[in-house]
């Protein structure tokens, strides 16, 4: 084999010379780069309950879009890691298995409180914090754990809704369909609105539970809860399902009053429900025709970047994520996301403050609201 020249063996030292120059300024380069926070997402966007899962996720990537855009979290940018619940308690375990092994500085989600009830303890026991979404049980409460959530779990919208069929409408009797693998929300919110009910000198008849899945028959349960004709029909269920609930309630009697708690007020609710839904009194967290400067530009910033109208869900996920990027960003060395959202206590939310007691839990405003014209409405 003939020997290298003196040139050819000049040329291949430059060339290791480049190639080594250049590996080290990618090492250099790769090494200078800050570090992700991680944060987890959990949320339902193929089960009942994707309406909220989707609206919510899309809040809190735009809180994250937004802080990224802003210089992320003291030079470090923000990754957010999706996993899908589906409304189902062991696929909600194996993906908090997951995140947790990563492992992420926190969660974001749920966005129901039967999933909430199977993360908080897992996510307690690894000592990482929950920020919740939109999860309302007050059996979730005075926990001291790692679960923290931005909505009032004191069921405002049971008293206002048990108020405005009892004294406002007169009605003396109120049937009532509950949705039960979601129970930890729906029968504490029963229990509440049935003493308000009490209170204003009507009362529950009929109750008709059902465990919502493929063999659902929403024809046959409007039938049941229509068998002794009341005068209104109080829906206690997701917005996909309170619509076709409707859909079948109204078809058999067109003139029933119906009412469904903050839950089922989703945007899904009116989309599906059309002309079923016209007048279902309901209620909000958000003032969503608030026509304040920040209010209009955020609906703007959100219409814009995901050709959608802003809803509760997305308001929720939103402020929820805001909430915890300024705790990871005024955390002080040594501390835990949880010590740093108590010592700080209050933030400022889209509408109105959000101030956490010693457990993590706020308290919130809900707004009375009717469905008038295909959108929801402040009662008259």
């Amino acid at each position: 084999m003939p020997s290298m020249t003196t040139p050819a063996r000049t040329q291949l030292h430059g060339l290791l010379v480049l190639c080594t120059a250049l590996l080290l300024a990618a090492c250099e380069e790769q090494a200078s780069a800050p570090t992700p926070i991680r944060l987890g997402v959990i949320v339902d966007v193929s089960g009942p309950g994707a309406s909220l899962g989707l609206a919510g996720r899309n809040g809190m990537q735009l809180a994250v879009e937004e802080a990224n855009a802003a210089g992320g979290i003291q030079g470090r940018p923000i990754e957010l890691l999706y996993r899908d619940d589906g409304f189902d308690p062991q696929r909600a375990r194996q993906a908090a298995a997951e995140l947790i092994a990563v492992p992420v500085e926190a969660a974001i989600g749920p966005m129901t409180s039967l999933i909430a009830e199977q993360l908080a303890p897992l996510f307690t026991e690894a000592g990482i914090l929950l920020m919740g979404g939109t999860p309302l049980s007050p059996l979730l409460a005075g926990r001291d754990d790692q679960f923290f959530r931005t909505l009032s779990h004191t069921n405002p919208d049971a008293r206002d809704i048990a108020n405005h069929l009892g004294q406002r409408q007169g009605i003396q009797r109120v049937n009532v369909i509950i949705e039960l693998r979601n129970r930890s929300y729906t029968l504490p919110w029963l229990a509440d609105f049935k003493r308000h009910l009490q209170a204003s000198g009507a009362e529950v008849g009929l109750t008709v539970e059902f465990s919502r899945d493929q063999q659902t028959d929403f024809a046959d349960l409007a039938r049941r809860a229509l068998a002794d004709q009341p005068a209104a029909v109080v829906l206690i269920s997701s917005a996909l399902d309170t619509a076709l609930l409707a859909t079948q309630l109204r078809q058999q009697e067109p003139q029933l009053i119906l009412a469904t708690p903050a839950w089922g007020a989703a945007d899904t609710l009116i989309e599906m429900g059309g002309r079923a839904v016209e007048g279902m009194i309901t209620a909000q967290a958000f003032d969503l025709n608030d026509n304040s400067a920040d209010f209009v530009a955020f609906k703007q910033r959100y219409q814009a970047r995901f050709a959608q109208h802003i809803d509760t869900a997305a308001l929720t996920g939103y402020n929820a994520t805001r909430v915890l990027l300024t705790a990871l960003q005024q955390r002080q060395p040594g501390e835990q996301p949880k010590q740093t959202l108590l010592r700080i206590r209050q933030f400022q939310g889209l509408q109105h403050p959000i101030v956490f007691d010693d457990f993590g839990d706020s308290d919130s405003i809900l707004y009375p609201m009717v469905v008038r014209d295909g959108r929801f409405s402040s009662p008259e």
